[in-house]
């Protein structure tokens, strides 16, 4: 597929204004999710059943290694266990 330079041009102005609208409908998404856990925590809830939806909202916990204690404690004996993948990144300015 070959384009030119224009249609270039265009796709991004089109990618643009559609990362905006994203931006503007993750803010609007944000605020929704904010009045429904404060609702939440007004009531004192952790779970509500309404006519088309139940709604939780509880506390919950993920255990995550501390790699700079690792570090500290075993030295550079991690650099074994290291995976590093490459990618591709697209970036417009």
């Amino acid at each position: 597929m070959c384009i030119t330079k224009n249609e270039l041009e265009k796709k991004i102005e089109e990618l643009r204004s559609l990362k905006a609208l994203k931006e503007e409908t993750e803010n609007e998404l944000k605020a929704l999710e904010n009045e429904v856990i404060f609702y939440m925590k007004e009531h004192n809830l952790t779970e509500e059943i309404t006519n088309n939806a139940k709604v939780t909202y509880k506390s919950q916990s993920r255990t995550t290694l501390d790699r700079k204690k690792l570090e500290e404690d075993l030295g550079e004996s991690l650099k074994p266990y290291e995976k590093v993948t490459f990618f591709s990144v697209l970036r417009i300015k």
